[in-house]
């Protein structure tokens, strides 16, 4: 048999699966059947049982589930990718991908649906000796050595009040996105607000940063070792020593057992080990500082789910929030937003996050989260005084996306869609254009078009908005006639809602099963770039030409019935009622009846959606 291999090149932006839509959504449904198909297999594993004897099944699965889809996305993306070069190919061959060798890759060679591309396991040198493993429990155990030496941290929380604890993820500036939107007209005692840092976040974090957190009241703690902050002893937090009980339980249960693991179990009892120690890690954490509230901007993880578990222990609550339109097919993402109350934009949300697997508990509709940002601002901010000064000029405000091989838009998505816009201005003294990038090196990574974009800029009447990291799509809409972004774009909706602007999303994925294609299709929403342009044009000489562009009247209200600028203060008020309840002593499900009853009658009974299912609380 001749066998030949060949480097892929590839960007999934640019493929299309047998629907039309692009191969990233094919990859996501395939790999989220194919991570049930296999968590399923592994139900049957004596470990499994053993952990379902420590904690919920159902928590149990998603952790599960997560892990699974994390850890075969990639290999799905390339069998996807493979299959899709198969469909496109005249000549019949054999295709098969050789991957290293996988506990569970046994499981997932019987769940892949597509026998047109086989999967090969290969052991690899360094899997044989384990070299990673080898070194990673070196460093855990030089870790938990060096923590031993060290005096006690941190003290517990000397209040008698519940707390909430806030991940440091979105900042703590309440003019732009922040960890803290939810804060300011919410009537919480600052002193019950702890943030806390931890790795996950990006970005530096300085003396200043603290310093405004300490003038709020307001604690903080670092869960580990950083250098941007000046940190003591007093302000690293660490787990302490020896409280391990559920993993004592399980490892007693294992050798009680004492079974002769294969393969699969014997990943199984690895993964659950590493559960049940991020468990008692947040467990830990929260009754240190008795915390029985935790607000994350962090969608998805592991983490998440960990949080989510130890919370049900403490009796305390996870609670997220919606950061961006739902728009990936329901049931074909697994474990995001696994919160016990989750505030949503509209009613929509729950759809997702049912199909999701997440086991969320409630739903609370609050609209967007904020939108105070820009009633604030709404003076202060007004684009059109640094244009070249025409008051009939027709402004377009501009929004990208990140691109890649591995995700839904292209470079050559992106480089068309800003040489259509910037060409448009250069030839159309009438037009204006606001940029309001997602990242600032979307932009840096396409030089093809920076002559271009620098003629634009040289006109008068094109703008970049600077510092764009935590700024609100809102910024650029100001004054505009209608803002356009690329895919199904949660920039648009932001600025429709919050502005009450018209918007259009140009949607290169080709998502024809999405709401917004039912709503208003070629109007609201377009899948072709030439076409969307065209129409631009022909509303800029007239807007009676197109008089349906950009236009949400109809549907405002399924996209936030509320847009009163009270958002953050609905969702920071639920709050309060949850920790009020705690401190008077109400269990968590009192609690939550509480605050469904306040919200429900003050802002109506639809807006609370319960999704539990009646799942057992354990406490």
């Amino acid at each position: 048999m001749n066998v030949r291999a060949a480097k892929i090149e590839y960007s999934m932006g640019d493929m299309r699966s047998v629907t039309g839509e692009s191969l990233q959504y094919e990859t996501y449904k395939v790999s989220s059947d194919t991570t049930i198909a296999v968590v399923d297999r592994l139900k049957v594993s004596s470990v499994y049982n053993d952990l379902t004897s420590l904690l919920p099944q159902n928590k149990i699965d998603l952790y599960l589930e997560k892990l699974v889809y994390e850890k075969i996305f990639p290999l799905i993306r390339l069998l996807s990718i493979v299959r899709w070069q198969v469909r496109s190919e005249t000549k019949q061959c054999n295709h098969f991908i050789i991957w290293p060798e996988n506990s569970f890759l046994s499981e997932l060679q019987n769940a892949w649906p597509d026998k047109t591309v086989s999967l090969i396991t290969k052991r690899s040198f360094f899997h044989s000796f384990r070299v990673r493993p080898f070194i990673k429990k070196l460093y855990n155990l030089c870790q938990d050595l060096f923590a031993s030496i060290l005096p006690e941290s941190l003290r517990p929380h000397s209040g008698e009040n519940s707390c909430i604890a806030v991940h440091y993820v979105e900042g703590i500036d309440l003019q732009r996105r922040s960890d803290i939107f939810w804060y300011p007209d919410s009537r919480i005692d600052p002193e019950s607000v702890i943030v806390y840092f931890d790795r996950s976040y990006s970005h530096s974090i300085t003396r200043e940063h603290v310093r405004q957190i300490e003038s709020m009241g307001m604690q903080w703690v670092s869960l580990c070792w950083r250098r941007d902050i000046p940190l003591s002893l007093k302000s690293v937090w660490r787990v302490p020593l020896g409280k391990s009980s559920l993993l004592k339980a399980f490892k007693k249960i294992l050798i009680h057992n004492d079974k002769n693991l294969d393969g699969t179990e014997k990943w199984l009892s690895k993964v659950g080990t590493q559960m049940l120690k991020d468990v008692e890690y947040w467990q830990a954490f929260y009754r240190m500082f008795n915390v029985k509230l935790h607000h994350d901007a962090m969608e998805a993880g592991l983490q998440n789910i960990a949080q989510h578990i130890a919370l049900d222990l403490v009796g305390g609550m996870r609670v997220g929030k919606q950061r961006s339109e739902l728009f990936i097919p329901v049931s074909d993402m697994i474990g995001y937003y696994p919160d016990h109350i989750y505030f949503s934009w509209n009613c929509r949300a729950p759809k997702h996050l049912q199909a999701d697997r997440n086991r969320n508990d409630y739903c609370v509709v609050s609209g967007f989260p904020h939108d105070v940002v820009f009633s604030k601002n709404r003076d202060d901010y007004y684009l059109r005084e640094h244009l070249d000064n025409e008051e009939d000029r027709f402004l377009i405000a501009l929004y990208d996306n990140m691109f890649g091989a591995d995700i839904f838009y292209s470079k050559t998505m992106m480089l068309s869609f800003y040489r259509n816009f910037l060409e448009w201005i250069l030839e159309d003294q009438e037009v204006g254009l606001i940029i309001k990038s997602k990242k600032p090196h979307v932009l840096n990574a396409l030089p093809e078009i920076h002559d271009l974009l620098a003629s634009a800029e040289n006109t008068g009447r094109c703008i970049q908005l600077d510092n764009v990291y935590g700024r609100l799509p809102s910024d650029a809409a100001h004054g505009v006639n209608i803002v356009v972004g690329v895919g199904i774009s949660s920039a648009v909706t932001e600025a429709v809602i919050s502005a009450g602007c018209r918007g259009v999303h140009c949607d290169l994925t080709g998502l024809h099963s999405h709401l917004f294609y039912q709503w208003g299709y070629g109007k609201v929403i377009f899948d072709d770039l030439e076409k969307l342009i065209v129409a631009l044009k022909r509303f800029k000489e007239n807007s009676e030409n197109e008089p349906g562009l950009g236009d949400w009247s109809s549907y405002i209200d399924k996209l936030d019935p509320f847009r009163d600028g009270r958002g953050g203060e609905r969702i920071g008020t639920y709050m309060r009622w949850l920790l009020e309840s705690f401190d008077k002593g109400k269990n968590r499900g009192k609690a939550i009846q509480y605050a469904n009853v306040l919200y429900a009658n003050q802002w109506g009974e639809d807006k609370v959606i319960d999704m539990t299912n009646q799942e057992p609380d354990l406490q």
